[in-house]
């Protein structure tokens, strides 16, 4: 399968987890498709359409945990069939970063698949929708003030969540590379979120913002329980 996916020129990305770290950075790229070629994964993309929740999201979401669940699944593979041939195809992007990530990805095994989760997809979606309809800057606050952690708390999680948050394009699959090389975090907190065999549930989330064409975040929430 053949995926070609629109550049992303600039990307924000945010982060947050129970230990309320929070880093941002970002990465400016020349504007140009991301071409690929990619077999889809039967057996993964069959477990997902069994969740009924999974089944109710839009397809950017749906796309978005497919990858998530993928880079888990096949750490080696993502490596060797999407990472190697962006940075390939993106110079640009190779750093210290890209080059920790592919380490990373090198030594893992898999970890568990995160199951796609109502309530914190509903959490997502509110966070994603309040940055986006109010144009304000990446924050794991609520433009009303509060915090993660009370949101978390709402929705009925206590311990062991996380949240990652990306600005730009609406393209699933480079949101993903992009909080994978987590340019310019020094503990690439993104990363580790993502690829935690700690985290169990996923929510995710794109919103368009205002004032901003054709940029969107996209929320991503975990739990461990």
């Amino acid at each position: 399968m053949k995926f070609h996916v629109k550049r992303i020129l600039s990307v924000f990305i945010a982060l947050c987890f129970i230990n309320f770290v929070h880093a941002q950075g970002s990465i400016v790229l020349r504007d140009a498709p991301f071409i690929i070629e990619a077999e889809k994964d039967l057996v993964l993309q069959q477990w997902l359409d069994s969740n009924a929740v999974y089944n109710k999201l839009s397809t950017d979401q749906q796309e978005s945990i497919y990858w998530l669940n993928y880079v888990r699944k096949y750490p080696k593979l993502f490596h060797h069939k999407i990472l190697v041939p962006f940075l390939e195809q993106f110079p640009e992007v190779k750093s210290a970063y890209s080059k920790s990530l592919s380490a990373t990805l090198l030594s893992m095994t898999s970890v568990g698949l995160l199951i796609p989760d109502e309530k914190l997809t509903k959490v997502a979606a509110e966070h994603a929708t309040d940055l986006g309809k109010h144009g304000a800057s990446i924050s794991h606050n609520a433009t009303s003030g509060s915090s993660f952690q009370e949101r978390m708390n709402k929705a009925g999680y206590f311990g062991n969540v996380a949240e990652n948050i990306y600005e730009g394009k609406r393209s699933s699959l480079e949101a993903l590379i992009f909080l994978l090389i987590d340019a310019g975090v020094r503990n690439v907190g993104h990363r580790k979120n993502i690829l935690s065999n700690e985290m169990k549930r996923v929510g995710v989330s794109f919103f368009a913002i205002k004032n901003r064409p054709d940029m969107f975040f996209l929320v991503q929430d975990f739990s461990g329980e």
